[in-house]
């Protein structure tokens, strides 16, 4: 005698055979896992930054050594400037004040007719 028991499922259950877990992620052409799209996005991300910083980092040196440069360049013209203005102040000065002396009818002294006033040690004046 034969005992057997036939128990049908209505939902067929299959067991899939598991693949064995790799080291190496599957290529591109393959499934890609969430993770890997990430880190190959951070990893493009991170790349792209990072040109950008050392492109920014030469354009700042450079223009910090024109500010520099401007700044010398500015100093030495301020000097320059200065001496101009003086120049220009004492030659200015000296016409006005002849103009003013001819203008105010005022004669030019000869040295000999220059006479000083001398006044003795012991005398004092006083105006009463």
């Amino acid at each position: 005698m034969n005992y057997t028991l036939n128990l049908y499922h209505p939902i067929p259950i299959i067991f899939k055979k598991r693949r064995q877990p790799s080291l190496h992620p599957p290529a591109f052409g393959g499934h890609l896992g969430i993770l890997t799209i990430f880190w190959v996005i951070n990893l493009i991300f991170f790349s792209v930054l990072s040109i950008f910083y050392i492109f920014q980092v030469g354009t700042l040196t450079q223009k910090i050594y024109l500010i520099k440069d401007y700044e010398k360049r500015l100093e030495k013209l301020s000097k320059e400037n200065e001496v101009l203005e003086i120049n220009l102040s004492k030659s200015d000065s000296l016409n006005n004040v002849e103009n003013y002396l001819l203008s105010e009818n005022f004669v030019r002294a000869n040295p000999g007719q220059v006479k000083y006033i001398r006044i003795l040690e012991g005398t004092v004046v006083t105006n009463k």
